[in-house]
């Protein structure tokens, strides 16, 4: 992904965070999605053993060679090392023998790439498809622009390639194309970018088509990325999506059930992290750090600058959790769940700004929680805002007839970093 237009937890900050990924799809279910679309993909199977493999590949057309894929949720698979020795999650075949062999040294291994965890990711399946006889390669995107807070494309002749290095090296041949979400893609729009990549003109009316499709099911399914690299012309001209990856606003899951159950209920999903989809369950925002202080705050703002906070006084996060406006009873008692297993966490750093909450219910939400989950780790927390001195107060009068609990309250931000830091024995 550029990161010129995407900033993630580890990116935007450049302290070091390492972040597990969060509710995209496999490229199988991408492709299934894009199809019902009328999206040009390739013909394809999933597979769960190489017995699997070899049947569905006799299925497949072999001109352009039978393409094998591990399904985990990373990028980088070509480049990729699985835990059997195998060099590359992704092999072009001749044969469905060829095909079965290679799925041997895949499933049951780790694949480790660029983007996944240093052990890698467990392959559960693989998939199957028909390859192309590529011609030209071009880099497509549809995403949500920071810069002109508007949909956009992004599109480049030079696909195939990782688009961060074209951007970084080339950044004239990086096309952006913002437009506006009232009017949606026009005809227009569309056309312009097809004849800025150099699409033969008699493909052009075919490539709009595909542009205009996909960006219906941008709109369609709430996504905040869809990305074609490449977006491949075969000896015809045709243009094929040859791998791609969506990306689904996380905040629009309640109208994206469908999705949600694709997601959870995938055969490749057991790379997913429990607490991740336990939160998710729960309505909450979490994502799982390399720190040792839990973060349990109110605000995707409040909760960066936290961990922003944490990493300038020596200490390291464990993790991204926003707890929401509301943080109810319940789902204090899943954060505190869930931090209570992370294995690395040593503290747990409460931080909540009572705005439109009263921050006496964060209060008295915190403190039945911890008695109800029995959280044995130190605490450390910070409440300002409505009703702030009346929450102090209720916490201190916990803390005073509950000695067991190693619970700390902090003045602010920096106090309540300090505090933690403290805690785990700074770096």
């Amino acid at each position: 992904m550029l990161s010129k237009f995407f900033t993630g937890f580890k990116n935007s900050r450049n302290l070091g965070y390492v972040s597990k990924r969060f509710f995209d799809l496999h490229e199988y279910q991408a492709k299934d999605i894009m199809r019902k679309y009328n999206i040009h993909v390739q013909k394809g199977f999933l597979a769960q053993s190489p017995e699997e493999a070899e049947k569905v590949s006799a299925k497949l057309d072999p001109a352009g060679g039978l393409i094998l894929k591990a399904q985990v949720h990373a990028g980088g698979r070509g480049k990729g090392t699985l835990s059997s020795g195998l060099k590359g999650g992704v092999k072009i075949c001749k044969t469905p023998k060829e095909v079965a062999d290679f799925t041997k040294q895949m499933l049951g291994y780790k694949l480790v790439t660029k983007q996944t965890p240093k052990d890698g990711l467990e392959v559960n399946a693989v998939l199957v498809h028909e390859g192309v006889n590529i011609q030209k390669q071009i880099y497509l995107a549809f995403i949500l622009d920071r810069a002109s807070q508007k949909p956009a494309i992004v599109a480049s002749t030079e696909g195939g390639v990782e688009i961060e290095e074209v951007a970084k090296d080339h950044p004239e041949a990086i096309i952006t194309k913002p437009f506006d979400i009232e009017k949606g893609l026009s005809k227009s729009d569309a056309l312009e970018i097809v004849k800025k990549l150099n699409v033969d003109k008699n493909q052009q009316d075919d490539a709009v088509n595909q542009l205009l499709n996909l960006y219906k099911m941008f709109i369609s399914l709430d996504a905040t990325q869809i990305e074609i690299n490449p977006w491949a012309t075969d000896e015809q001209g045709k243009l094929w999506c040859i791998d791609a990856k969506i990306n689904i606003d996380d905040s629009a899951k309640f109208r994206q059930q469908e999705i949600v159950e694709l997601r959870s209920k995938s055969v490749a999903s057991e790379d997913a992290d429990p607490d991740e989809v336990k939160a998710i369950n729960a309505g909450l925002n979490y994502v799982a750090l390399d720190g040792n202080i839990g973060c349990m705050v109110n605000g995707a703002g409040l909760a960066m600058a936290t961990m922003d906070v944490i990493k300038l006084h020596g200490g390291s996060p464990a993790n991204f959790l926003d707890v929401g406006g509301g943080a109810s009873l319940e789902q204090v008692k899943t954060a505190f769940e869930i931090l209570t297993q992370h294995s690395q966490v040593k503290t747990i750093l409460v931080n909540i700004f009572g705005g439109i909450v009263d921050c006496a219910m964060i209060a008295n939400g915190v403190t039945q929680a911890a008695e109800i989950v029995g959280v044995k780790h130190p605490i450390v927390i910070r409440l300002t805002g409505t009703n702030a001195q009346g929450a102090n107060e209720i916490i201190q009068k916990f803390v005073k007839e509950n000695t067991k609990y190693n619970i700390t309250v902090a003045h602010d931000l920096d106090d309540a970093a300090k505090k933690a830091v403290s805690k785990v024995g700074g770096q």
